[in-house]
């Protein structure tokens, strides 16, 4: 009887080494963020293709680049939504020289000018 419960505690204690020591921990918030930041950026690259259009379109109507991304709507964007990138910021439009302009989204950390932002040249 000793020599059969010894056996299952054993086998218990190896089901769990195993089990528990099953390759590495991961945070489940940070794992569901990171994938929630891909899908924003697949979303992101859609709204930068339509604003660039926006912006491309409006340069050929009026020989300049818009002032800001605001006067684009509703004339070439549907709505002032569409200003806003996958994380609710609005997006930057910055102008380098009377023929180039750049369109910049925050990135996941919202704050602009940091390392994750998201710049598109026009």
């Amino acid at each position: 009887m000793r020599f059969a419960a010894l056996l299952v505690v054993t086998a218990l204690i190896v089901v769990l080494v195993l089990f528990l020591g099953k390759g590495q921990r991961t945070n489940p918030v940070a794992e569901g963020t990171a994938a929630l930041d891909k899908a924003k950026g697949a979303t992101l690259e859609i709204d930068m293709n339509s604003i660039s259009a926006a912006v491309t379109t409006y340069f050929g109507d009026h020989n300049e680049y818009p002032e800001s991304l605001e006067i684009l709507v509703p004339g070439y964007l549907p709505m002032a939504d569409s200003l806003l990138d996958s994380w609710g910021n609005p997006f930057q439009l910055e102008k380098v020289d009377s023929l180039n302009v750049v369109l910049v989204s925050a990135g996941p950390d919202r704050v602009f000018a940091t390392g994750d932002d998201i710049k598109r040249r026009l």
